[in-house]
């Protein structure tokens, strides 16, 4: 297998006029999400006067979506915990959404997703590791 990047894997997005830069394997690794379609044609693009692909919605949300396709962890810092939710529905992020939820979020402290949100890191390990059996 080659080192080198083919030029169609990094992806540039334009995201509410925020630029951001990651990998084809990030933003698909979610099957049947938003990105799996828009990026296997299934759902039609709109290029920005760079080429980069437009998508209308909120840049701040979507960083802390990036970051969890990157990661596959969640660090919420002052995001809205039902915005959020919102996007990863959106976004088809299922395991975002999982992670958002309260299920795994109480189930860690005890305590209502809003209260404690800012100081949990949801891990998906668990998730993860269960797709692969």
């Amino acid at each position: 297998m080659s080192t080198t990047a083919r030029s169609g894997d990094i992806i540039h997005l334009n995201v509410g006029g925020k630029r951001f830069s990651t990998s084809r394997q990030t933003l698909t690794w979610v099957p049947d999400s938003f990105f799996s379609s828009l990026l296997s044609g299934r759902i039609s693009t709109l290029k920005d006067e760079t080429g980069a692909i437009f998508i209308d919605r909120d840049p701040s949300l979507f960083a802390t979506i990036l970051n969890f396709l990157r990661t596959k962890e969640l660090h919420p810092r002052s995001i809205n915990v039902h915005m959020l939710m919102h996007e990863a529905e959106f976004y088809g992020i299922t395991p975002l959404g999982e992670c958002v939820s309260c299920s795994c979020v109480t189930s860690w402290t005890g305590r209502p997703a809003e209260t404690c949100f800012s100081t949990v890191t949801c891990r998906l390990q668990v998730h993860l590791s269960s797709q692969h059996t």
